[in-house]
């Protein structure tokens, strides 16, 4: 009879010191998963564009998730490369540096690859991105790759170097739009996903001058400290969105098409992009 209680006693022990486990998706228990999205909006807009996403995501998951974005894309991703986040969205060229770095990995992206837009007035404004020079040309951040990189690369095989810009930083998309808008640059960089966002009032005074090559998209990635059997769940969710009515509204709401999984080898490219154009990983 003590046998079998003892027995008892020790099941139920090792029952309490496993299933916190479990449940729990990472080292600081059942605190919110810090969730960061990069602001290639305004902040506040970007809220409002992930609000029905994280409603989505601790319902399906069953884990409270803290929304974060930041005033910048600069400001941004330094606290990408400090470890900040236990998952985020955002800059391909940072989840190069940070997977080697701090050993995130990529879990899920669009099907829609990305592609950085030469902007310009559509009233006055340059012909031809060889007419840049000597110009004014706005971008969210130096180390965007769609928005910045790639165009710049573009401007650049049109014969007119880095050098011979004048270049200005701007936090956001919009800020870059605003700019161009307001002619305090010639041109901007942006890409698909928040020229497509701006009000058709804004839109109309605008006209893509130019498109670059695509890329894979912004991934989702995760930090390692993140259990295993909660980024399981996580990528899962993800996928679901394509699956029903609602997870259709939610993906178009934040102008995604389609999620599938994704991993490392889907940002080779990025790595090639940054060695050809001498950026440090």
């Amino acid at each position: 009879m003590r046998s079998a209680l003892l027995m008892i006693s020790t099941l139920c022990l090792a029952l309490q010191l496993v299933a916190p486990a479990a449940v729990l998706a990472h080292p600081h228990g059942d605190e919110p998963i810090l969730f960061g999205i990069a602001p290639q909006q305004e902040p506040e807009k970007v809220r409002a564009m992930w609000a029905p996403f994280f409603r989505y995501l601790e319902k399906e998951v069953g884990h409270p998730f803290a929304f974060e974005t930041a005033s910048s894309i600069e400001e941004f991703q330094k606290r990408v490369l400090e470890g900040r986040y236990d998952i985020w969205w955002g800059n391909p060229l940072t989840y190069v540096q940070v997977s080697k770095r701090l050993g995130y990995q990529a879990i899920a992206r669009d099907t829609t690859r990305i592609a950085g837009l030469l902007v310009v007035l559509k009233e006055d404004g340059p012909k031809s991105p060889s007419e840049l020079r000597s110009k004014k040309v706005a971008y969210s951040a130096p180390d965007a790759i769609g928005g910045t990189l790639l165009v710049q690369a573009l401007i650049a095989k049109a014969g007119v170097a880095p050098d011979q810009v004048e270049t200005i930083y701007t936090g956001s998309h919009d800020a870059v739009y605003k700019a161009v808008l307001e002619g305090k640059a010639a041109a901007g960089g942006g890409v698909p996903r928040s020229f497509n966002a701006l009000p058709a009032e804004q839109r109309e005074k605008l006209v893509v001058l130019a498109k670059t090559e695509e890329v894979a998209p912004q991934p989702f990635a995760v930090h390692p400290r993140l259990y295993r059997g909660m980024v399981t769940q996580i990528q899962h969710a993800l996928v679901k969105l394509n699956w029903t009515p609602e997870g259709r509204d939610i993906l178009s709401s934040i102008q995604y098409k389609e999620i599938v999984v994704s991993n490392d080898v889907d940002y080779d490219i990025h790595r090639d992009v940054a060695t050809r154009l001498k950026i440090p990983f």
